[in-house]
């Protein structure tokens, strides 16, 4: 059977299996996006609570405490610092004890 217009019967059905084939590829690309967008939304909510949990004891720490206990820490680090440098400068010989 020909048509004048359309052709023969088997290149209809060619052109309806190439459209079918490439609405299937279309899905395939469609379905690959969402997975490959899922995949990236998970990689920045895990980045964002890899960071959160990185900061968060240590900033807890110094933020929960009164500004007269950060003045304290601050002054007793200082003094373990200038101690060390002290103890430091005695031991190679910089510095003479007098007794």
């Amino acid at each position: 059977m020909v048509d004048d217009q359309q052709g023969p019967a088997w290149i209809s059905d060619l052109l309806d299996e190439q459209e079918q084939v490439a609405a299937e590829d279309v899905r395939e690309e469609a379905e690959q996006t969402d997975m490959v967008e899922d995949l990236r939304e998970q990689m920045l909510q895990a980045e964002e609570e890899r960071g959160a949990k990185e900061q968060a004891p240590i900033v807890r720490v110094f933020t929960n405490l009164a500004p007269a206990q950060r003045l304290l820490l601050a002054v007793l680090l200082f003094l373990d610092v200038a101690l060390c440098g002290c103890m430091a400068l005695v031991m190679f010989g910089r510095v003479g004890l007098p007794f």
